[in-house]
């Protein structure tokens, strides 16, 4: 199941450092994804190769986030959610919020989510490359909303696909859900083929998202 570990992050839990697990598989197929690389990495053994060194570092760092991939996917992630609740640890995740049944598992056992909102529910597959139910996605934030844990929706502003227009539907969405956030991530083309949008949008975009919820805005310089 986990592919790569960042043994210290500072970036994937809000205001916290943490490990960081990724997963290789994912359910979509974003052609933006930046961790497909992970699926030719060699799986490593969670009990024999990373809890014991989590172990050794908890008193230094006992936040731990599964990242993807997509780890909801995987039959092994309620047994390390489990296992790292069971000692201690807390726990966050990175998903797509489309396995809401295995979210409602754990949801009680993890401490932080950060979800992605790919695109409004009339484009979710251009980003994803499959045929979506959007019910589950919606199911998933109704779930996070509901419950206790600490939150974050957000979206990779990617030109091809994500407009103002899409993101604006998206924040109308989140405020009407309930939700009291959402963030725009900025896209980075490592392949030079899809060309970001300059600052000057991306903050437009933001304050226009902005006007309907509180939207912080992330990878710009």
């Amino acid at each position: 199941m986990i592919k790569s570990v960042i043994w210290s992050s500072m970036i994937d839990y809000p205001d916290n450092v943490c490990t960081t697990l990724f997963t290789g598989v994912c359910n979509f197929d974003c052609e933006f994804c930046y961790n497909k690389g992970l699926l030719k990495e060699k799986e490593l053994n969670f009990e024999k190769d990373i809890f014991p060194k989590l172990m050794e570092r908890k008193d230094f760092i006992d936040h731990v986030i599964i990242s993807g991939g997509e780890c909801t996917i995987h039959p092994e992630f309620e047994k390390i959610v489990n296992r790292l609740y069971e000692n201690g640890f807390k726990i966050g995740i990175h998903t797509n919020g489309y396995a809401p049944e295995i979210l409602e598992k754990i949801i009680d056992k993890i401490d932080f989510i950060g979800m992605d909102i790919k695109n409004d529910f009339d484009n979710y597959d251009e980003i994803t490359n499959i045929q979506v139910n959007t019910d589950k996605i919606k199911k998933s934030v109704d779930l996070i909303l509901n419950s206790k844990v600490k939150y974050e929706f957000r979206t990779t502003v990617y030109p091809k696909y994500v407009s103002m227009e899409n993101l604006i539907s998206i924040a109308k969405y989140l405020k009407n859900a309930g939700a009291k956030s959402y963030v725009l991530q900025n896209y980075f083309d490592h392949n030079k083929t899809v060309i970001p949008y300059s600052t000057e949008m991306l903050k437009d975009m933001q304050m226009s998202c902005q006007e309907i919820i509180p939207t912080k805005l992330r990878g710009i310089v």
